[in-house]
């Protein structure tokens, strides 16, 4: 088990029944998981076990071990909500496949230059203070770019996700809570704020919410029932958490117009229509859930896709025109392009990571969680990646989205 799940389970220990995990149409205690349990899997079991111990949740494993659901131990929904997990992953590995050669991004050119050697200590001075003052033992930071030496035969290089704690693409397993009510929301958020440093902002701020999906550590959460929830269906909120999840798993961190575009794709073609709107406030009419692929076919009849209408739509903030959009050229995309898909994510991946970076001094960094890719850039690499594309799409949205 990682040394982080291990400090959620000490966080969140605190005794109760005797849940298990239900993996392959078999129940197993904690204690006795069966040994083919891939050690990811494993690893989120025993980070999550004590809190769903405590809290009363059942645990439920997906077949290939990379969802693990976690929701109510009285839950007579689970058989739906199963069945909605494997179709997201079945879907998503259709149209989304790994690269088939993932890049490496390029360190910072001042973590090139060969560092100037140090002084010899002087009798009674303290030895000195490693490079990164947060490692007490001086050991590698997970999201520090590591100096380049020459060497002659340079081991082969394994591609993470940026931020992940190290964690190589397509090998972790996803966690989604299915929490019962805010009360165990906040007291999630508690739990994963105290548990790693980076979050502990976030979680006091994430009250608000009424869910979230986050990179590291590899988790998701939306309440199931809330009284001041409209318009509101948690069956869609599985669809879409996971599907973001997966995203972030096989391709790291990607623009919100396609993380967002591509979880209503799969929203529209699971459920049959959209009711996740992250960050809008305003009412939202019975109409909006299924009007999306007629008001995509009536506007693009009027107006050719602008870059803008997608390429701009970033986090924080719901823009009707520049939501329908991206779901619109996710659409065209994956119908369309699938072929040329991951090596344009995988390259959107590594120009936010290597633009995305706050330099602390002349030699380390640390991660700007708020960078978004400049529409422009979006633009070139898109037309690098797919050639005049935006006269494709238009056609296609206008005659193909929605079938005769």
């Amino acid at each position: 088990m990682s040394t982080v799940a291990l400090s959620l389970v000490a966080l969140l220990l605190a005794g109760g029944g005797d849940p298990t995990l239900h993996w392959k149409d078999k129940d197993y205690a904690f204690d006795a998981l069966p040994p083919e349990l891939p050690p990811a899997a494993h690893a989120a079991v025993g980070a999550w076990m004590a809190w769903a111990k405590t809290a009363d949740y059942r645990m439920d494993l997906d077949p290939s071990a990379r969802v693990l659901l976690v929701t109510r131990a009285a839950n007579g929904h689970i058989e739906k909500q199963m069945e909605l997990v494997a179709g997201v992953l079945e879907r998503f590995d259709r149209e989304l496949v790994a690269p088939a050669q993932r890049r490496e991004v390029p360190p910072p050119a001042s973590a090139l230059e060969p560092k100037k050697p140090e002084k010899p200590a002087k009798t009674g001075d303290h030895p000195p203070l490693p490079e990164d003052p947060e490692d007490p033992e001086g050991g590698d930071h997970p999201w520090k770019i590591k100096p380049q030496t020459t060497t002659t035969a340079p081991e082969p290089v394994t591609v993470t996700r940026w931020g992940a704690l190290d964690v190589p693409f397509d090998t972790e397993t996803m966690v989604l809570l299915v929490l019962r009510n805010p009360d165990d929301f906040e007291v999630v958020l508690k739990s994963l704020g105290k548990t790693f440093p980076h979050l502990a902002d976030w979680s006091k701020e994430a009250k608000a919410l009424q869910g979230f999906v986050l990179p590291a550590p590899l988790v998701g959460a939306y309440l199931e029932t809330h009284p001041s929830l409209e318009e509101w269906d948690p069956d869609h909120e599985l669809v879409s958490r996971l599907a973001r999840l997966s995203l972030l798993r096989r391709f790291g961190e990607l623009p919100n117009w396609f993380a967002l575009g591509y979880a209503w794709h799969l929203e529209i073609a699971l459920q049959g229509a959209v009711y996740c709107f992250p960050w809008r406030d305003e009412f939202v009419w019975a109409t909006e859930h299924t009007a999306w692929p007629h008001s995509i076919e009536q506007r693009y009849e009027r107006e050719r896709v602008k870059p803008g209408d997608f390429l701009a739509f970033v986090r924080g903030k719901y823009v009707d025109d520049m939501a329908r959009a991206s779901w619109a050229m996710v659409e065209y995309l994956v119908a369309k392009e699938t072929a040329k898909l991951p090596d344009l994510l995988d390259e959107l991946r590594v120009y936010r990571e290597e633009h995305g970076r706050i330099m602390d001094d002349a030699r380390t960094w640390h991660r700007d969680v708020d960078y978004e890719i400049p529409a422009a850039e979006q633009q070139a690499l898109m037309l690098k990646h797919l050639g005049p594309y935006l006269d494709r799409a238009t056609f296609w949205l206008r005659k193909e989205l929605v079938p005769e």
